[in-house]
């Protein structure tokens, strides 16, 4: 049964909303829009009236092309200040058969859930292993407990929390737009969730997300999140390089870098020019090569503050680095990946379906957590009712029912 989420993800430049329908085990893009945000600087929002203007707009924007208003959604959180503890906790199993069900997984979660300060959200709270018990003797320790025999269930786990004042900024603003906040997923741990493949679980895997004004890094140990940091350098020092150099304005050097820019000189072409006009109207002509070079200077900045900032989150040897962004989608960024961390280090290339660019990897990798902490709950739950589901198409795209929401899409794929 096909079932319908929507999640939006608000950062410092650009506001992202993704619906998605998750049907057969796979999710496919119904619709995305992606406006620039105001009012938040380095994760934190400072006005909450900008924003919320930003934001309506994006909902409008989306509401168009579904044909149905957003009234519940899962937000993202920055890392900013976020606080990683190893907590513990153990519950009796009380049912007749003495059998762990779904439900006593839930139970011994909860008891691990203590020492949170008055000032402090809980966001996250990720399983490492389970202990199972008998007559007050340890018998073994499991990833999965459900339907093991015990008397009591213990558990070990990563618990996150990011200050309150955070949270509820965020929180407000959504719900202040008409939309319910149904839950709450960590920015690195979206990454990582729309990234990581078989060997990131067995291994140390850093999640490298490069915004336009801070960096991202998220620390995971095993799958687990560790640690994370949120630093104050970002892609846009690539658009004042460029601005300052050639003479123009910020958002022209923004779209030159989007339009024509190359990470590195390696690939780009001696011959090829790309024409604007500076600050005074005067015609400019920028070569594709000198361009890389300032391109590539400032990328391999962010790269090696990215990569001092690894030494202190972990000392454990990591073995994979994904390096995320929208900047990602430049080519030759592989290259310098090559040149500052080797060859552990890599991009992404987003594989659901009616998604092509980079931003939306956070929103992806959102709803993908969400759906998984929903099955381990053993629920089923879609933000649209039944009615809406069989209405979720524009007036204009209708091409006959469908028993998947997918086909009707088809001509929004492409947009974005």
């Amino acid at each position: 049964m096909k079932k319908i989420y929507t999640c939006i993800d608000i950062g410092n430049d650009t506001i992202r909303i993704l619906v998605s329908e998750y049907y057969h085990k796979r999710f496919r893009t119904l619709a995305v829009s992606s406006v620039r945000s105001k009012g938040v600087k380095n994760g934190v929002i400072v006005d909450e009236n900008l924003l919320l203007e930003r934001l309506r707009l994006a909902l409008n924007d989306i509401e168009s092309r579904i044909n149905l208003p957003i009234k519940k959604a899962i937000i993202t959180i920055p890392a900013c200040d976020a606080e990683y503890s190893l907590v513990h906790g153990n519950v009796p199993i009380v049912n007749e058969e003495k059998m762990v069900t779904k439900k006593d997984v839930l139970r011994v979660q909860n008891a691990s859930l203590n020492d949170i300060l008055p000032n402090m959200e809980l966001v996250n709270i990720t399983p490492i292993d389970f202990t199972i018990y008998e007559n007050g003797s340890e018998i073994e320790t499991i990833k999965d407990p459900k339907n093991k025999i015990c008397d009591r269930l213990g558990i070990r786990a990563m618990m996150v929390c990011v200050p309150k004042v955070h949270v509820v900024s965020y929180a407000k603003v959504v719900e202040a737009a008409k939309v319910e906040v149904v839950d709450l997923v960590l920015s690195p741990i979206a990454d990582f969730e729309e990234v990581y493949d078989e060997e990131m679980l067995k291994e140390t895997t850093a999640v490298i997300n490069i915004g336009r004004n801070t960096t991202t890094i998220g620390m995971f140990n095993k799958g687990i999140i560790t640690n994370s940091s949120v630093l104050k350098i970002g892609s846009r020092i690539i658009d004042d390089d460029i601005s300052y150099i050639y003479y123009t304005t910020k958002k022209v050097a923004r779209k030159v870098k989007e339009n024509f820019g190359v990470a590195h000189p390696r690939y780009a072409n001696k011959t090829e020019t790309y024409e604007t006009r500076d600050v005074n109207g005067k015609l400019v002509s920028i070569n594709q090569y000198e361009l890389s070079k300032v391109i590539n200077k400032r990328l391999v900045e962010i790269l090696n503050v990215a990569k001092n900032e690894l030494k202190v989150l972990t000392n454990k040897q990591i073995r994979y680095i994904m390096v995320l962004g929208g900047i990602t989608d430049m080519p030759g960024v592989n290259f310098v990946l090559e040149d500052v961390f080797g060859k552990q280090a890599k991009t992404y290339t987003i594989n659901t379906l009616g998604i092509r660019k980079a931003r939306f990897i956070t929103a992806s990798g959102a709803l993908k957590h969400f759906v998984k902490k929903i099955k381990l709950r053993g629920k089923e739950y879609s933000m649209f009712s039944s009615e809406e589901e069989d209405n979720l198409v524009h007036s204009k795209t209708r091409i006959g029912k469908s028993e998947s929401v997918f086909g009707r899409f088809f001509n929004y794929f492409f947009d974005n």
